[in-house]
């Protein structure tokens, strides 16, 4: 009967549990498919997780506000837990997570009820969790050969491989990542990027699934540092939150029931292999309209530039600095004549990969499709990127934007400083559009393709080109988004010359 009580109270609001502690959850969301990940999130954020902090925040916003200048935003709209919400994106978009917090704050917990929610039973999710530690060998993460085979066999061929049956799961779970050893991070590398491991030239394929990795901080921590190449596979950060004491009494009531959430995972919100397949289908089928693409180019587009890179117009990236041994931070100084303030360039040691942008307008309309939508929002946009870009962008300390007031404490907090970023890049596309808009004029011009364009029509364009290449590049200061527009023009000033020699040396051929 206390097991009852207990059930009952734990599962209010969306859930209700009958006499024989069946769960039912409510049909308050419908029955469609993003109304089922919806429910999902409820349940796992009243009952399982327990975490008020809703940070991902949509809609007009009103702020309370004390006299030290501390602000609490009030949404118009509905807003969610980055710490339930983004693990479940990541399940249904079949990426890679990386949990991060202090030791008790739930990060494995999350990732099992992710697993759970995929249709996995709790004995086959604990069985397949990697706990990471100094000793963990390449033979223990991924299988080893069989030795009666190694024994009797004459060649590689004859000896069989018992892969670990991990590997195959749906959802695969590496608990504490950072206490790997660098050997074997190098083998869990190769399944995470290429999906498949080797070994006595024999392979095990990974299959369609998420990863979720947990570590106890981001900066580094852990028994062994983690190699660059294996954090630039991860696609998404989940920052674990404290509990709130509020909800003590909610952990009293599962030491008496003596019961964990997971058990109670209602059936109603687990997944089918069809389903998720539907849903990752759904996902990409979800529209991203060309105004806030654009917008979103605008942001990460500027990020690598570099104007005292390189005297090469094409090596002004910081690219060039890294391989160069250089930091942003030893040559953004008072020969640059860009205002520090302003320029999103000076704040960041690095760009972004063609990874990240991917991960970006994945991630984006994932969260489109949980929210109902069948067009990605700027919102979505704004609300997803700091979650992926937070290992991916290394802030320069040294940047004077860091020293105005009241922008200091963005160091301590990169999906603050990494949103503040994404508003900043927003008022500034506003103002260069006008010369975005001639660029694309041009652009739209050519991409109709060059089939029956004859020289004449050829040289006209390039005219085009490179006068206005002129016009940017002596009217107006050589910034990141400045810098973007002439590499674009000057590949399409390319383009035509090399079209022209073409016709010059074959007339009257067919491109």
């Amino acid at each position: 009967m206390a097991n009852q009580d207990w059930v009952s109270r734990l599962l209010t609001g969306r859930a209700s549990a009958d006499k024989g502690l069946n769960v039912h959850l409510s049909e308050r969301d419908g029955g469609g498919l993003h109304d089922k990940m919806r429910q999902a999130y409820w349940w796992i954020t009243n009952n399982a997780v327990i975490c008020p902090y809703y940070d991902i925040e949509f809609g007009g916003r009103a702020a309370l506000k004390n006299a030290a200048g501390d602000e609490v935003h009030l949404p118009e709209d509905m807003s969610y837990s980055s710490f339930v919400l983004i693990p479940l994106l990541t399940l249904f978009t079949c990426r890679r997570a990386m949990l991060v917090g202090g030791p008790g704050r739930g990060k494995t917990t999350s990732a099992i009820l992710m697993a759970l929610l995929s249709g996995m039973s709790r004995d086959e999710v604990h069985r397949g969790i990697q706990r990471g530690h100094p000793q963990l060998s390449i033979a223990d993460l991924l299988g080893a050969p069989l030795p009666s085979d190694m024994l009797k066999a004459e060649d590689m061929a004859q000896v069989k491989v018992s892969w670990r049956k991990w590997i195959g799961q749906r959802v695969k779970i590496i608990d504490e990542y950072n206490r790997i050893p660098t050997k074997t991070q190098s083998a869990l590398l190769s399944l995470m990027a290429e999906g498949y491991a080797e070994m006595m030239d024999q392979y095990v394929y990974a299959g369609r699934s998420s990863w979720f990795l947990t570590a106890n901080d981001d900066q580094g921590g852990g028994t062994f540092q983690v190699i660059e190449a294996l954090k630039d596979r991860i696609d998404v950060v989940v920052r674990a939150v404290p509990f709130n004491s509020h909800f003590i009494d909610t952990l009293l009531q599962r030491i008496e029931a003596d019961r964990s959430p997971e058990e109670m995972l209602p059936r109603e919100i687990v997944f089918t292999p069809g389903e998720l397949e539907k849903i990752h289908a759904s996902i990409l089928a979800v529209e991203v309209p060309p105004d806030v693409l654009e917008r979103v180019a605008f942001f990460l587009g500027q990020l690598d530039f570099c104007r005292m890179a390189s005297p090469r117009f094409e090596f002004k990236h910081k690219d060039t600095l890294k391989l160069a041994g250089q930091t942003v931070s030893a040559v953004c100084n008072e020969q640059c004549p860009l205002d520090k303030k302003v320029h999103l360039c000076t704040q960041t040691e690095n760009g972004v990969s063609v990874r990240a942008y991917q991960t970006i307008l994945h991630f984006a309309k994932a969260l489109a499709f949980f929210r109902g939508h069948a067009t990605v929002e700027l919102e979505d946009f704004r609300q997803i990127a700091p979650w992926v870009l937070h290992e991916k962008l290394v802030p320069n300390a040294r940047s004077p934007f860091f020293e105005v007031k009241g922008h200091r404490p963005l160091l301590q907090d990169r999906v603050a400083w990494i949103r503040q970023m994404f508003d900043m890049a927003g008022t500034q596309y506003d103002a260069h559009l006008p010369l975005r808009r001639k660029v694309d004029a041009l652009r739209k011009e050519l991409d109709k393709g060059l089939a029956g364009v004859d020289l004449r029509t050829t040289e006209r364009r390039l005219a085009a080109v490179t006068a206005l290449m002129n016009d940017l590049l002596s009217r107006h200061e050589l910034s990141g988004p400045l810098y973007e527009d002439l590499i674009h023009l000057k590949s399409m000033y390319s383009r035509y010359r090399n079209y022209a020699t073409w016709l010059k040396e074959s007339p009257g051929g067919t491109p």
